[in-house]
């Protein structure tokens, strides 16, 4: 199997000039995210698109075995992924299909999306979810025996297509066979955005007689993307929520957990206490028993029984030292 990840978004409702998948969240990028989410599945290749600050993308993550596939001009998520044709189009398998902006994800549901599409021998399958608020995304039209007719973008839905609340994740997985290239080749601009849609490729597959199927995900929240800085935040506050959830497992105690915050590269040991204001920030490393709180602490590590009271601990990184 190869994994295909579409990078190449400006992100244009962050209004940043930043690119998007290098937007932070807990001390990581949310690409650094995605990688995590699909490492277990051992991928023979993963190609990556970049576009807009594809240097930048290309510069954090080298040396960690991608290969990344320029989209000069973007014109859509079915003109992203054609990109990668000279790479993929002869290494047959199965290729996943992922946007780069899902922090959230996590590989247990892949691995069930998997079983899921191959379970069903099918060519083409999509993962969906329902959300109570379906604004933003593309809804997913069904026919009456369950299988994917369309999916419609949000600007190009009638008002009756608006109500549905099962949506596109985009994510996607696709027996990697010359339908999939034909499909994508065949693509047309025919909307208000100008652009080329990667979901519809299904009206090609469904032409072919092929079925296409969906899994919809238990937990939507896995799916949910970044598209502006309110995402952003909801998503801080999940993957706050999780790490939290991690360290309490771990024997660590939090008081006032709603003033404490916790990178997701944190390492704490069993008995290390938290207490209100407690801010850790980096790869810090907080020792067994030790004590924060009213504390910032970047990048340091903190000995076994050390006490951190209303103070700042930080790793200068210009000088190699410690503060």
């Amino acid at each position: 199997m190869s994994l295909l990840i579409l990078a190449a978004g400006k992100g244009k409702r962050m209004r940043s000039a930043k690119v998007k998948v290098l937007h932070e969240l807990c001390g990581r990028p949310l690409l650094e995210y995605l990688l995590e989410a699909v490492a277990p599945l051992e991928a023979v290749r993963t190609v990556v698109v970049i576009g807009h600050q594809g240097e930048r993308v290309r510069e954090r993550f080298e040396g960690r075995g991608l290969t990344f596939v320029e989209q000069r001009e973007q014109l859509g998520t079915g003109h992203a992924a054609l990109q990668a044709y000279p790479i993929l189009a002869d290494r047959g398998g199965e290729i996943l299909i992922l946007p780069g902006d899902l922090p959230l994800l996590r590989g247990d549901l892949l691995q069930e999306f998997l079983l899921f599409h191959r379970g069903h021998r099918g060519r083409l399958s999509l993962l969906t979810m329902e959300l109570e608020d379906p604004q933003g995304y593309g809804r997913i039209v069904r026919d009456p025996q369950g299988d994917i007719l369309r999916i419609v973008e949000e600007k190009d839905a009638t008002e009756e297509e608006r109500s549905i609340r099962e949506v596109n994740s985009g994510i996607y997985l696709v027996r990697n066979d010359e339908l999939l290239w034909e499909a994508l080749r065949g693509l047309e601009a025919a909307n208000l955005q100008g652009e080329y849609y990667l979901p519809d490729i299904i009206s090609s597959y469904r032409a072919r007689g092929e079925r296409v199927r969906a899994l919809m995900a238990a937990d939507g929240e896995e799916l949910l993307g970044i598209n502006s800085r309110a995402d952003l935040l909801r998503a801080e506050a999940i993957l706050q929520r999780r790490k939290l959830e991690e360290v309490l497992a771990s024997g660590v105690t939090v008081s006032s957990p709603e003033t404490v915050l916790i990178d997701w590269e944190v390492r704490l040991a069993r008995d290390v206490h938290l207490g209100p204001g407690s801010i850790l920030r980096g790869r810090s490393r907080i020792g067994e028993g030790a004590q924060v709180e009213g504390s910032r602490v970047e990048g340091f590590e903190l000995g076994r029984g050390c006490k951190a009271i209303m103070s700042l601990f930080r790793f200068k990184e210009e000088k190699g030292s410690e503060e």
